[in-house]
């Protein structure tokens, strides 16, 4: 698979996480009332916890890369008020097995799909080398998105979490 391939399959990624936990429009003021109030240190655990039941979900033992940053950012580009805030965990299981793969996959949407995540997609055909899958809890606070990667024996996540607002200091 080219970079430029992969790097329209990250930005894919990256807009259907956006639309799976998006606010929506918004007014423009300091403080939106129809967001989620929550600290980061909530949202941190929440997609740490979403991070750890996805792992699970895979069956396979492999090395984590990444695992530990949240990073956060502002939300005005698609809709959130000023103060507004967006988390990402972006992590990857490697040196897996390649024959597991597309089965470890499999799981982590069964699973998906057995929690009532919605949202669920699946891109992938025994035609391609890599298997995409994402969905969002019911809440829709938090977004998964995975992709195994054949040629290097991994899968990469993105959990998510949009516009959710950070309580008055």
């Amino acid at each position: 698979m080219s970079i430029l391939t992969r790097l329209r399959t990250v930005a894919a990624a990256v807009l259907v996480l956006t639309l799976l936990t998006s606010c929506g429009p918004t007014a423009d003021s300091t403080k939106d009332t129809s967001l989620r109030i929550a600290t980061e240190d909530q949202i941190r655990a929440e997609l740490k916890q979403a991070s750890d039941r996805a792992y699970q979900a895979l069956g396979v033992k492999g090395r984590l890369g990444q695992s530990e940053a949240v990073n956060f950012s502002g939300c005005e580009d698609h809709g959130g008020s000023k103060d507004a805030r967006d988390a990402i965990h972006f992590w990857q299981v490697d040196d897996l097995d390649p024959v597991e793969l597309n089965p470890a996959v499999e799981r982590l949407q069964k699973w998906l799909k057995d929690e009532g995540w919605g949202g669920l997609g699946d891109q992938w055909d025994a035609n391609r080398v890599d298997h995409e899958v994402w969905g969002k809890n019911p809440e829709k606070t938090v977004a998964v998105w995975a992709q195994s990667f054949r040629p290097m024996n991994r899968i990469i996540f993105r959990v998510s979490a949009a516009c959710f607002q950070p309580p008055a200091s």
